[in-house]
């Protein structure tokens, strides 16, 4: 059954929020669902609540705990929570460092990491904020949230999470004088994926004054390159890295004009082929919303719900078929119901063609909405995709064709897409071929053996022009002419004697034949 949701209840809640959490600071909702925070510890603050969800509120006050810190120092935050089963939820802090009653100016969020398949008492997630330079001096708000496979906005309000507020006690820094200190970088991951940002920090005198420039090196700190322009602060978020990286940081004292270079850290880049967001894929096919079989260049698989995580992985077992660059594939999905199904089920596919290890959008193709039938699509495969072994996933849900997007690829985006199913698949990228070879390549015919029609199906490769059956003695029985543009042909061969004959195939690429056994 689909989650429902209360609008009253809603507005209940959203009000209840307001009256706890006045202006200027906005309140937090989740409509979808409350999944608790368990722990969070910070500069002194060590709150352990929780972790059930039963009864759990979404947005919780805890302001009256305070943590100290100073401009310019780097701390530790560890937080724990509980993800709701075999998912992942996303850990953000705002911090009101210019005491401005509200989370929207520059350096006021951090992002602390992602939790994974969690209770709330299972391994947390640590980093570092640095507190800014010119942060203040005084009280401010400090806000944590997580929320379930998206970044949780200062002001959220949609999805599955919680928030938590605490306050903080900020000492203000003193101006720098002579050369500064820097010390050892460190980085929150020693090995990540392309798409996947993290944080590098380093510990700095808290003092004003200061400036700061990471750098970056590909080639092992033979040459470097400035992240941006200077930074506010020693610390800096790696949006995306696509080979190993090593960073450093510049420190300079703005009214001595003296500067300090620390020692670098490296990042480990991992192969492409494991970075595929396979854990961050909660999909529920149980109710019906999933893939029966999937048909693509050679792969023709029956599956059926693959629950708990409504994902399979058959990208190593189902033999990769080969794929020619510059060509078009049909693909054709059975989607459900098998003792269920909703109203509609949007499918698509996507394949990672530049081998990022990431599904671009530029890699998706919407292959169509239906029920309880076989959706089919064509896919390019564009001249610049990489040779070889490379990965394919098909992913239906329980979605209208205007709400299935290339967002869901990871997952869904919103309580609305949470039923369906997604699978994996290896397909092997060939050189282009020359058009008379990848017709043959292409040509298909079925069913054969057959005992009533056959079709003849190029996939799109090129225009049939005529079809005719021969006798094996050379006679022709059977001619018929195609005069629209199209690469498929279906023909009536009830009057053939039961036998084996020749069937030759004339197109706009030139002359094919296939023998056809009618029964």
């Amino acid at each position: 059954m689909k989650k429902l949701y209360s609008c009253l209840a809603m507005l209940a809640f959203v009000c209840t929020s307001y009256a706890q959490f006045p202006a200027p600071y906005c309140p937090v909702t989740f409509p979808s669902g409350v999944e608790p925070i368990s722990v969070v510890q910070f500069a002194g603050i060590n709150n352990l609540t929780s972790a059930v969800i039963a009864g759990a509120v979404a947005h919780e006050n805890f302001t009256a705990i305070t943590g100290n810190v100073t401009a310019g120092t780097s701390y530790p935050i560890t937080v724990n929570g509980n993800t709701g089963g075999n998912f992942s939820n996303i850990v953000n802090v705002y911090v009101d460092w210019n005491q401005d009653n509200d989370f929207d100016d520059a350096g006021e969020s951090f992002l602390v990491g992602t939790l994974v398949n969690n209770t709330g008492t299972g391994t947390p997630i640590t980093s570092n904020i640095i507190v800014p330079i010119t942060a203040m001096g005084g009280t401010t708000r400090m806000r944590v949230i997580k929320r379930f496979n998206a970044a949780g906005l200062p002001c959220n309000i949609t999805g599955y999470g919680q928030a938590e507020d605490y306050t903080l006690a900020v000492v203000a820094a003193v101006n720098c004088t002579g050369t500064p200190t820097v010390g050892a970088v460190t980085a929150s991951v020693t090995t990540t994926c392309a798409g996947r940002p993290f944080n590098l920090s380093a510990v700095v005198t808290p003092t004003a004054g200061f400036s700061y420039q990471w750098q970056k090196s590909v080639d092992a700190g033979a040459t470097w390159t400035a992240l941006g322009a200077a930074q506010i602060n020693s610390g800096y978020t790696v949006a995306s890295q696509e080979v190993a990286t090593s960073y450093r940081l510049i420190v300079t004292c703005t009214t001595s004009n003296l500067s300090v270079t620390s020692a670098a850290v490296s990042v480990a880049q991992n192969i492409y082929s494991d970075c595929y967001c396979v854990t961050v894929i909660p999909y529920t096919c149980n109710d019906g919303d999933l893939i029966l079989n999937v048909t693509f260049a050679g792969i023709d698989n029956d599956s059926d719900c693959s629950e708990p995580t409504g994902y399979t992985n058959y990208s190593a077992t189902i033999t990769a078929p080969d794929v020619p660059k510059g060509s078009s594939q049909n693909i054709s999905v059975t989607v459900g119901p098998s003792g269920g199904g909703w109203m509609f089920e949007s499918a698509g596919v996507w394949i990672d063609f530049n081998h990022n290890g990431v599904f671009d959008e530029a890699e998706y193709t919407y292959i169509g909405t239906g029920l309880d039938q076989v959706l089919t699509q064509a896919v390019l495969i564009p001249a610049t995709a990489i040779e070889g072994p490379t990965r394919m996933r098909v992913i239906s849900t329980a979605t209208v064709a205007t709400a299935f997007n290339a967002g869901v690829v990871c997952g869904p985006v919103d309580a609305n897409t949470a039923f369906g199913e997604a699978e994996d698949y290896t397909i092997n990228i060939i050189p282009a071929l020359s058009t008379e070879s990848f017709v043959k390549n292409t040509f298909a015919m079925y069913p054969n053996p057959t005992n009533s029609q056959v079709t003849i199906d190029l996939g799109a490769a090129t225009n049939l022009r005529s079809v005719s059956i021969y006798a094996l003695s050379g006679q022709e029985i059977i001619r018929e002419n195609v005069n629209s543009s199209t690469s498929t042909h279906t023909m009536n061969v009830n009057r053939l004697a039961t036998g084996v004959y020749l069937v030759k195939v004339t197109t706009d690429s030139g002359t094919f034949s296939q023998r056809l056994m009618k029964q």
